[in-house]
């Protein structure tokens, strides 16, 4: 769930447009700014801050306008930009160090880095920024009009010699709206300051730069690329399907100009309503010679019915899927894929096997009971404004999230007040009824498994599937679950899982070089979630050669071996390793041992927590990949012997929590670690569970206040590492309680209903040492591809 918070490229990149938006939208809509790749220390240097920038009240976009057409305001920015440490530079992500280099007026050295990188049109915005101004013998100075004529004829000359899926790629998607926006919040953050950190310094430095450039080149670029794409391509933007009951459904068609053959028609379905990005995302799939298709949900664009989320897109895909075998251009065959959002669509397609869908390529799939607005039936908070996102109009409605630190005081505000989570539009002072529904179905119930694929649904999906998702993204808890589900009901299932070190955004586009403070192994680099998707249609539907990271049924890309490795079977990965039992005693630093045999008397460790006392946060998500130091001041640690030679971890962890607690109910958590020989430890797992709910997500079972239970570890997150020499692996148990998720009180009420009153006395809960937790590590053995 590391995602909660949005990084610089998903916030304003819009390439492709639906998947930035699913990212924004689910639980991953509230902005950090940047992801520094530098230690912790290198923070305590401070810089001044612009005079100009302090000095001028940032409000609005007017204001943004005017400080950064100021001439005196970027010869600061570059003065602030010249006194960054070259070394820190050079440390930086490929995002940040672009921008800088730009903005140091480095273009050779730029354009020569771009060249360099595994995905060079990602920068392609830069590039031809730099070329330009190369021309022009790097003036800045020249106006708008003229750089914005010289890029036309560059580009004139250029896109008409492009391959498609070359011109596809070199497409630039970037949003100048969404990178002044973003730019809007970064100075209203730092404006008021006499001095700012380095990563403050980079974060003003980098998006400065990167909204001039985008400013000067997207208008001429996205002019010059529908120029080309209309040469090649019949677009049809506004197509209408409706259904024999009357549901009308737009949609966006692409197919290649004078083209007389059938084609199998690859489709996304989805509620992110937005035409310039479906004609960019069918484009490519027409580029490699499908019929490309972008259908809305019902109530979106032309369609005249009620917007409905989740509840009707598996009957009305199908509907679209019936319709499009039975056109002209088709030879009958639909593949369908996409993100978030559109991973759910495809499920829900899934549960009418139409028999035109031949494959399904879910990333990063949502679904609203175990991952979106709930997660293992707690509630995310995160989720509040999605509902006006997708419903408030025809199209998408992106004021909601533009006033983030509006949202991050909602959520605060909601949790120090203890206010039941049913207030949380009373708190934002409007009515969100489509939350409120939600919240009324806190269990796997009808509403639920009518939408969904349930239990013998799964037997009847008997095509082909394969998810992607990531270590770091807050969706893999579905993406997994609808793996497990498929092969617990289907024994002859055929579903592939592609899963690495990636984020909600990057498990759907190309990596990027770090996540977070995490550099990728060189290996995580060569997924591109498209190619990959279209080579896996290209071979079910032609038989053609597997996607080369493809080679058995779960196939993971170890952290820290620069390996991809692969399985047969995601059960039988996770049943590798043994059994660790939690330790009684603590040692001088009020630490526990993870031990691998049982204590041999009974013991226990209890905690005891004032679930009124919201000055303190619990079981919190952490940020950052790699700290310097165990950073959880209230868990219950548990710490491992140190491992004598290099471990693989690969799956997630199976068992069960022996728990008696003073109270019906109790939502639990734990973050994993490797704690490696210097101290620093890189977080593996974040997981939280109802105790209520373990058993059975359908049924609420409450405890007996005292009696000793077994909870189940439900829907734990999957990651992979290698673990060093001398690493211990780290687990820190708590009681779930933060401003992230709603507030479990323990009372045995509809938790969605309880008030701070419901505590009543403290919560005592008790960890007994014979809880059995199975962790996924085994010796390591250097494997190559």
């Amino acid at each position: 769930m590391r995602n909660v918070h949005l990084t610089q490229p998903e916030a304003i990149f819009n390439w492709h447009l639906c998947w930035r938006k699913i990212c924004t939208c689910l639980i991953f809509i509230m902005l950090i700014f940047g992801s520094s790749a530098f230690a912790q220390n290198d923070h305590e240097k401070t810089f001044s801050n612009p005079t100009q920038f302090t000095k001028t009240h940032v409000e609005n976009i007017n204001d943004l306008r005017s400080l950064v057409s100021s001439a005196d305001f970027i010869s600061q920015i570059k003065t602030l930009t010249a006194q960054l440490d070259p070394v820190i530079i050079a440390e930086q992500n490929m995002f940040n160090k672009t921008a800088i280099l730009s903005m140091q007026g480095n273009y050779q050295d730029l354009i020569q880095l771009i060249a360099a990188d595994s995905h060079p049109l990602s920068f392609y915005h830069y590039t031809l920024h730099s070329e330009v101004l190369l021309q022009h013998q790097a003036d800045e100075k020249i106006g708008r009009s003229e750089f914005q004529q010289s890029l036309k004829a560059l580009l004139t000359s250029r896109l008409a010699k492009m391959p498609d899926e070359e011109l596809f790629k070199s497409a630039l998607g970037w949003s100048v709206p969404n990178a002044e926006e973003y730019l809007l919040n970064v100075y209203k953050s730092y404006q008021d300051r006499e001095f700012i950190k380095t990563d403050e310094a980079i974060n003003i430095i980098v998006n400065t730069q990167l909204y001039r450039v985008l400013a000067d080149v997207i208008p001429v670029t996205t002019a010059s690329f529908a120029l080309e794409n209309n040469k090649r391509y019949v677009i049809e933007p506004e197509v209408m399907i409706t259904s024999p009951e009357g549901i009308e459904l737009s949609a966006t068609i692409v197919r290649k100009r004078n083209d007389r053959q059938k084609r199998p028609a690859a489709l996304q379905f989805t509620i992110y309503a937005d035409v310039d990005a479906h004609i960019m995302t069918a484009t490519h799939a027409a580029a490699h010679g499908y019929v490309g298709i972008i259908a809305n949900s019902r109530g979106k664009r032309s369609s005249t019915n009620e917007i409905t989320p989740w509840e009707h897109e598996g009957k009305d895909a199908t509907t679209v899927i019936d319709w499009i075998s039975k056109q002209t251009w088709s030879d009958g065959q639909v593949v369908m894929y996409g993100g978030s959002y559109n991973g759910f669509t495809q499920w829900a397609a899934a549960k009418y096997m139409h028999p035109a869908l031949k494959t399904i390529v879910p990333y990063a799939a949502a679904s609203p009971i175990t991952g979106l607005p709930y997660e293992n039936n707690i509630v995310l908070t995160a989720n509040y404004d999605w509902a006006f996102y997708v419903t408030n109009n025809k199209t998408l409605d992106p004021s909601v999230y533009n006033d983030w630190q509006k949202a991050n005081q909602r959520r605060q505000t909601l949790y120090e007040s203890g206010r039941p989570i049913v207030d949380i539009d009373k708190i934002d002072g409007k009515p969100n009824p489509w939350f409120q529904k939600w919240l009324s179905h806190p269990s796997y119930d009808a509403y639920y498994q009518d939408m969904l694929p349930y239990q013998q649904d799964y037997a009847n999906i008997n095509i082909p599937v394969l998810s992607i998702t990531g270590y770091f993204d807050g969706g893999q808890i579905s993406a997994v679950d609808f793996l497990t589900q498929h092969y617990q009901f289907n024994k002859n299932a055929n579903h592939t899982l592609l899963i690495g070190p990636y984020s909600h955004f990057t498990a759907q586009n190309i990596p990027r070089s770090h996540e977070g403070n995490y550099k990728l192994d060189e290996v995580a680099l060569e997924k591109d979630t498209e190619e990959i998707t279209f080579a896996w249609f290209d071979h079910v539907l032609f038989n053609k050669a597997k996607p080369k990271l493809l080679k058995d049924k779960i196939n993971y890309q170890l952290m820290g071996s620069n390996t991809w490795q692969h399985h047969p079977t995601y059960q039988n990965l996770n049943q590798q390793g043994m059994s660790f039992y939690l330790g009684s005693r603590a040692d001088n630093n009020g630490q526990f041992t993870l031990t691998t045999s049982p204590e041999t008397t009974s013991g226990s460790v209890t905690q005891t927590v004032d679930m009124t006392d919201r000055t303190e946060e619990r079981n919190n998500n952490h940020w950052s990949v790699i700290e310097e130091k165990l950073n959880e001041p209230n868990g219950l640690v548990f710490v491992s012997e140190a491992f004598d030679s290099p471990q693989q971890f690969a799956g997630t962890l199976t068992g069960y929590f022996s728990i008696a607690t003073n109270k019906r109910d109790v939502d639990i958590g734990y973050n994993l670690y490797e704690m490696m020989p210097d101290g620093k430890v890189f977080h593996l797992i974040h997981y939280m569970s109802r105790a209520s709910y373990a058993a059975d997500m359908s049924q609420r079972q409450l405890l007996t206040p005292g009696l000793k239970t077994k909870i189940p570890l439900t829907n734990s997150r999957m990651s992979a590492k290698l673990l060093n020499k001398g690493s211990r692996l780290v687990l820190v148990l708590n009681v779930n309680k933060n401003a992230d998720t709603q507030v479990n009180l323990g009372s045995g009420k509809d938790v969605n209903t309880e008030v701070i009153g419901d505590a009543a006395e403290p919560l005592s809960i008790t960890w007994f040492n014979d809880s059995e937790i199975h962790l996924p590590i085994s010796p390591w053995k250097i494997t190559t591809d």
